[in-house]
């Protein structure tokens, strides 16, 4: 149904806002706005505001955006009119008739979710009763669990099994169940595990299917057709949305099989494309996938294979989403191994290190996640890559393709940050023009067996990932040298508020750690007592205080006041008489 902008934006205006959130949450007046905790994501301080004013929503934490339609279909479930009805039937306003073709749509739909509803029921009871599919999918790690939370199936290999669904040919063909051309039809999906696409609402809209054997492509997906657009849609949305906004962070891999290869290993926050390059959208304005998600996080983060084809694909993404990027607006990618994909990384397992197979596989996968780039970083070192050695034309290529690159970049001050940041490390690392400074010695080294035999490590990349490894634990030992010295800072603090000269105390300790008779903490610090106070004899006789003259004022010593002290940071330390 098409509706008219003044007719939403008349709808949204007489719809407060605060009144129909106020129904699902109790709101705390803050100022002009409502405060309360966010029902997207879990939290105890309240980072969610209702703005009557502005007509929106925004949670601080996760990121939640959106209007009163948007809240009824994402809080409520609602689908995009029946948010506009309940809307109108409020606010008692007559939701426009729909056109004769969107009435036509409005039935094929009709059509069209009963069909794949039914192929979705045939396809899990199939399953059941194939034994290479389990066998094949047991294989790969994807147990019983995880079978059942994405609704795997397998569509038969026998020709003509979509009569037996109790559908209208139309229906089938409209849900792209079957393909008709040329008065010929037959099953779209035939002897292959099949998975349910959902949309970003959690309804069934299509399929994917894996072949196991025989002749055609591996992969296959449903048609497009009146509910399933595969340039938009991004498979598992419907799940990792909720869990990105708890995790910060949404992660979009090459196919379905790695996304439940990554939720076997307990990381929900993953999409992919429907077998497409992800989609950006027109050039005047955001759609597809990339919209979407920038919906639900600022930096979603692009996992690709490590390979060259891997790399390829990472480089295409980025130059194709760099036109769209904006404040809020980003990309990072993270490459997998060379020669392992999600799956072989989530799968990875050995026994002589601790940690089941799901620990271990989410740790292996977590760290290939860390070292994701920026789209910045990706993109200027893959044009960097191109300059050979000293020559002046290669290098003026390398800023050429970067001024070009950067210049597609429509929000004007992102442009220019894109600009001055790769212009400075240009001049500092590609420019023949740029200031000299000592040679460097290369990082890589190799350690090879005499004889030959073997190398470590065997890449550039693998010494490049020692060395960051190396690097975070020296930084780690630093931030723990840094709390410690702070530490001796205030005890030293402490020793002359004491009345100690810290050369004393260092003296001390220099005693003490050379003498071997010294085992236990009660004992260094009565030696430390005695040895900082010059104590000769029985320890008692030192303590006590001298007996006061009261017919004279008393004189107090620097020597007792430090007495004094001392005592009481020794009762401070529970130390025991004799």
């Amino acid at each position: 149904m098409a509706l008219s902008q003044q007719f939403l934006d008349e709808l949204r205006a007489r719809s407060p806002l605060s009144a129909m959130v106020g129904r699902a949450l109790k709101l705390t007046k803050a100022g002009r706005e409502y405060r309360a905790c966010c029902p997207f994501h879990n939290e105890k301080t309240a980072s969610f505001y209702v703005n009557d004013d502005k007509g929106f929503y925004h949670c601080f934490g996760c990121g939640a955006h959106g209007d009163a339609i948007r809240w009824l279909t994402e809080h409520e479930g609602l689908d995009f009119i029946e948010a506009v009805k309940t809307l109108a039937d409020a606010a008692g306003m007559d939701v426009p008739a729909p056109s004769q073709a969107a009435q036509d749509r409005a039935a094929r739909i009709d059509g069209i979710r009963p069909a794949l509803e039914a192929a979705q029921a045939l396809f899990a009871r199939e399953l059941e009763a194939t034994g290479v599919a389990r066998e094949y999918l047991a294989a790969r790690g994807i147990d019983a669990a995880a079978i059942a939370r994405f609704g795997m199936g397998w569509a038969p290999a026998r020709s003509g099994y979509v009569r037996g669904l109790g559908v209208s040919f139309e229906a089938a063909v409209a849900s792209g169940l079957i393909w008709q051309a040329d008065g010929k039809w037959g099953e779209t999906f035939r002897a292959r595990i099949t998975v349910p696409v959902h949309d970003a609402r959690g309804r069934l809209i299509g399929f994917g299917g894996r072949l196991l054997t025989g002749d055609g492509p591996k992969y296959k997906n449903s048609p497009d057709s009146e509910i399933f657009d595969k340039g938009a849609t991004l498979f598992n949305l419907h799940v990792a949305a909720p869990a990105a906004r708890t995790a910060k962070r949404i992660i979009v891999v090459e196919g379905y099989m790695d996304v439940i290869a990554l939720d076997s290993v307990g990381i929900a926050e993953v999409v992919a494309p429907m077998g497409t390059a992800l989609t950006c959208g027109g050039p005047e304005a955001l759609g597809g996938q990339l919209e979407r998600l920038w919906r639900v996080v600022d930096r979603p983060i692009l996992a690709f294979d490590g390979d060259v084809p891997g790399r390829a694909a990472a480089i295409r993404a980025c130059t194709a989403a760099l036109p769209h990027i904006a404040p809020g607006r980003s990309l990072a990618v993270a490459l997998f191994p060379q020669g392992q994909d999600p799956d072989d990384v989530a799968r990875s397992f050995d026994p002589a290190i601790p940690g089941g197979r799901e620990e271990q596989g989410r740790r292996a996968v977590e760290a290939v996640l860390t070292e994701a780039v920026p789209i910045a970083a990706l993109l200027f070192d893959a044009v960097a890559a191109g300059a050979a050695g000293d020559d002046p034309e290669a290098v003026a290529g390398v800023w050429q393709q970067l001024d070009t690159l950067a210049r597609t970049i429509r929000d004007e001050e992102t442009r220019a940050q894109y600009l001055a940041a790769w212009r400075a490390r240009y001049e500092r690392e590609v420019s023949l023009s740029g200031p000299s400074g000592p040679s460097v010695p290369a990082l890589h080294s190799q350690i090879e067996a005499e004889g030959g035999g073997y190398a470590w490590p065997e890449t550039q990349e693998a010494s490049e990932r020692n060395l960051i490894a190396i690097v975070r634990r020296l930084l780690e030992l630093r931030a723990e040298r840094a709390e410690i010295n702070q530490s001796i800072r205030d005890i030293m603090a402490v020793s002359k508020a004491a009345g100690f000269a810290p050369g004393q105390i260092n003296a001390v300790l220099r005693d003490l750690e050379a003498d071997p008779s010294i085992r236990e903490e009660k004992e260094a610090v009565w030696a430390l007592y005695r040895r900082v106070m010059g104590v000769r004899g029985p320890i008692e006789t030192a303590i006590l205080p001298s007996p006061a003259d009261a017919r004279a004022p008393k004189v107090v010593t620097a020597m007792q006041r430090r007495l004094s002290r001392t005592m009481a940071l020794i009762d401070a330390r529970e130390v025991g008489n004799g």
